[in-house]
């Protein structure tokens, strides 16, 4: 190399090595101080990106846990009403059971249904007067129905471009809400309604569609599908899953399907299937009509308190079978908080191997970058005397 004066280019070597140096250095203080890796984008803009989606769903499934418990608390707060709820309707059916013995006169008869009368508005106001949060009526609340936001996304459905897998999903879970009917017999439209009144209207718009007969639609109508031949019951299938399914009846089963008519007779119905609803959400639903208490009627007789017994059975049955849904709903928030758990616990886990510094690794390259800086110090110092040397050859 060429000796000289104006540019010593040692010094500039020198310099520009120790600044690659103190950018390291800098870099290990600066992850070393934070104990994250990315501390700003030019760290690693795609592993920022990265663990900022992530960072909201752990958020969001954090949120979600909460949410899921306060589904436990609500149903918890429903299902405690109806012990005590079910508690006198125990008593009120030992009332009727006294009342019904023949040795009782009809003042001992009154005297039993004053007791009687003051239970049923007892659990009248239990029903009215159970509130959660707000002070919101519960049981006017569930019987709408509550939807709880378990999950950290949304996830809706669109209804007009069903794939025929889901569709047969919704028949299949349409199916199992009446009365346990097979899918077989759902397309074949047995329209027997067994008193619940659940089976839609489209089914009996499809007979007259077919057979040219006025079977009412407004729920009511019957049809013995065993009066029916092969052929019959085969063009009624056909009839029924084309009033069903309006589109996308490809051979392949790649069509769309569209149900959204029928979303409207089960949302009418209270039918619900989990290929229409968001799997974020947990919808709770309490059927408080039963809980009402005009059939109980009054104990001033034998007859009257016979009917009360079995009036009271039904109910307590009701009770019964609403507790258990409430219960079950409390075991699956607890399943869904326990998912919920273990899906954030990953996900963080997954986020700090993007974020988090290994200390380790950072502090080795602290330690070799400050000897490095020193060492560059030294080198520096006497690049900076080799234009002095020049002048020793001038003397």
């Amino acid at each position: 190399m060429a000796m000289s004066l104006n540019t010593n280019f040692a010094s500039m070597n020198a310099q520009r090595n120790m600044m690659d140096t103190q950018n390291s250095l800098s870099t290990s203080l600066n992850r070393l101080s934070t104990g994250l890796r990315i501390n700003s984008a030019k760290d690693d803009a795609a592993g920022l990106q990265i663990a900022n989606r992530m960072d909201s769903q752990i958020n969001g499934l954090g949120v979600a846990q909460r949410n899921a418990n306060d589904g436990i608390s609500m149903s918890q707060t429903a299902e405690g009403s109806l012990q005590e709820f079910t508690n006198i309707l125990q008593r009120q059916r030992d009332l009727a059971v006294q009342s019904k013995n023949g040795t009782n006169s009809d003042s001992d008869r009154k005297a039993l249904n004053k007791e009687f009368q003051a239970l049923s508005k007892e659990l009248e106001r239990i029903v009215d007067t159970t509130t959660f949060g707000k002070g919101e009526k519960l049981f006017e609340k569930l019987e709408t129905g509550v939807d709880f936001q378990v999950g950290a996304d949304v996830d809706p459905k669109d209804v007009t471009t069903l794939t025929k897998a889901d569709a047969d999903k919704v028949l299949a879970d349409i199916s199992s809400s009446l009365n346990g009917a097979s899918l077989t017999d759902l397309k074949a439209a047995d329209l027997n309604m067994d008193g619940t009144k659940k089976l839609l209207k489209v089914e009996a718009e499809a007979v007259n569609k077919a057979f040219g007969t006025t079977l009412a639609t407004d729920g009511t109508a019957t049809l013995d599908k065993t009066t029916l031949t092969q052929e019959q019951q085969d063009q009624l299938a056909t009839a029924v899953a084309g009033a069903i399914t309006t589109s996308g009846d490809a051979a392949d089963g790649t069509g769309t399907n569209d149900l959204s008519a029928l979303k409207t007779k089960m949302d009418t119905a209270k039918i619900t299937s989990s290929a229409l609803s968001d799997p974020n959400v947990i919808s709770v639903k309490v059927d408080s009509a039963s809980l009402g208490t005009s059939t109980l009627g009054d104990i001033t007789d034998a007859a009257k308190s016979g009917d009360a017994m079995v009036a009271i059975d039904a109910m307590i049955d009701n009770v019964g079978s609403i507790r258990a849904d409430l219960g079950a709903t409390q075991n699956r928030f607890q399943s869904t908080i326990n998912n919920l758990g273990n899906i954030k616990e990953n996900m963080s886990v997954a986020k700090g191997r993007i974020m988090d510094a290994d200390i380790a690794a950072e502090s080795a390259n602290m330690t070799k970058q400050n000897t490095m800086m020193q060492a560059g110090i030294t080198v520096l110092s006497q690049a900076n005397q080799m234009p002095s040397m020049v002048s020793q050859l001038l003397r």
